[in-house]
């Protein structure tokens, strides 16, 4: 036995013996009903890599031991023999208790709830009517009655034993339902976060292609042989770039493609999914902000992970928007062609003059007072580009400084609901 089997013994006999000093002596002094067989079979579940009929024997010892001792304190008239011999016959209850447990394999058969009810029943009453035998050959009680009482205290016991194992089944059930729930977001949204990205790496293939072509022109233009090799080298290694990203956009396509199951999502999911990761983010920033969200149509898209990471970059920058407390609006409603997002924060908002210059690449007012950094200003771009190169939509602004900033996109429908 390793020690963690040993601590686990130890545990399970401890909560055990206690348990058994609550208890009723409905037939004589020495035959106890208590809540040790209550406790007993739960932690013989729980502590599953644990010998049962090891635990039931140091219990059936160390039951005997302490009720004895407990005994003949307070009777001190009673010798040490005449106190073991009172609680001798709480060993067999034990014993078959831990026999009949093994024999019925109780921690494989905790799904067949008839069984299981039935068999913690006859575990208890058993146990008990064996004990009450015993005692009644060694001093004579009331034997009918003590079978009759076994049988209907196993009954009750096992009724709430029972009950108190499928709590706690449901319990457990509903939380790894939650769990479940909770990593499926996170994967959704890191997922989201990647094509994302993947979108931005094809553009970037694209614009080295065009770069390419140009620095290759450029080379048959020239006329200096110093000049035409150096253009030469350029085109060259824009070149091997080019084939070095091409090989990181097929590794991150051919993973996205075998992750890819035939899952739809309605706007209230991607709602719900965007908004587990934005309050870890207030909660971190220790900011107050009340977020509401009006979804007039909820529609339904199987092409959900560009429009997580676009409505996560928006939400993001309403938060970053509102220094202390404030109000995010997210409003999805349609008119006859489009599905019409409303992103409103009440937070600093943005001059009239930086209005036109937000959506391109680098652009940024943004800036981290405790790091001295500054934003990299491609988030807006970033979602500009996905919504107009992958949805074939369209993302405007409007702003008033200090009032609000209310961002609205514009997507086809035909675009959002093929499947």
């Amino acid at each position: 036995m390793n020690r963690k089997n040993i601590e686990n013994i130890i545990i399970i006999c401890l909560i055990t013996v206690f348990m058994g000093q609550i208890y009723l002596n409905p037939v004589s002094e020495g035959f106890r009903f208590s809540l040790a067989v209550v406790a007993l079979p739960l932690l013989l579940i729980y502590f599953k890599d644990t010998s049962v009929t090891l635990a039931t024997c140091v219990i059936a010892v160390f039951m005997f031991l302490f009720r004895s001792f407990v005994h003949q304190i307070s009777n001190p008239e009673l010798t040490l023999m005449e106190a073991h011999l009172q609680y001798l016959p709480v060993i067999i209850y034990y014993l078959l208790y831990g026999f009949l447990f093994t024999t019925f394999k109780i921690r494989g058969k905790l799904d067949t709830k008839l069984f299981l009810f039935l068999a913690l029943w006859v575990c208890d009453s058993s146990g008990n009517i064996a004990e009450a035998l015993l005692r009644n050959i060694w001093k004579g009680i009331a034997f009918e009655k003590a079978i009759l009482i076994s049988i209907l205290v196993g009954f009750s016991r096992a009724v709430f034993t029972y009950l108190i194992l499928r709590l706690i089944k449901q319990y457990q059930t509903r939380f790894e339902r939650e769990e479940r729930e909770k990593k499926f977001k996170e994967l959704v949204l890191f997922t989201a976060k990647l094509k994302s990205e993947l979108f931005f790496l094809k553009k970037s293939m694209s614009d080295i292609e065009s770069t390419m072509n140009e620095s290759y022109l450029l080379y048959n233009k020239l006329q200096d042989k110093e000049l035409k090799e150096y253009a030469l080298n350029v085109s060259k290694n824009i070149h091997e770039i080019k084939k070095d990203y091409y090989r990181v956009v097929l590794g991150m396509e051919k993973n996205l493609e075998e992750d890819k199951t035939d899952i739809n999502m309605n706007a209230e999911e991607i709602l719900s999914i965007i908004m587990d990761n934005t309050k870890k983010l207030v909660s971190a920033e220790e900011k107050n902000i009340i977020f509401e969200f009006i979804v007039e149509h909820n529609f339904q898209t199987s092409d959900y992970y560009p429009l997580i990471s676009v409505l996560n970059n928006m939400i993001t920058n309403a938060v970053d928007a509102i220094e202390t407390h404030g109000k995010i609006s997210i409003h999805v409603k349609s008119d006859k062609d489009d599905y019409i997002i409303n992103v409103f924060d009440n937070g600093s908002g943005i001059e009239s003059d930086e209005l036109p210059l937000i959506f391109k690449p680098g652009y940024s007012t943004k800036f981290d007072s405790k790091t001295g950094k500054i934003s990299t200003g491609l988030g807006l771009s970033h979602v500009k580009y996905i919504l107009e190169d992958h949805y074939n939509g369209s993302i405007n602004a409007s702003s008033y400084l200090n009032e609000y900033t209310n961002f609205e996109l514009r997507i086809p429908l035909n675009k959002l609901e093929r499947m």
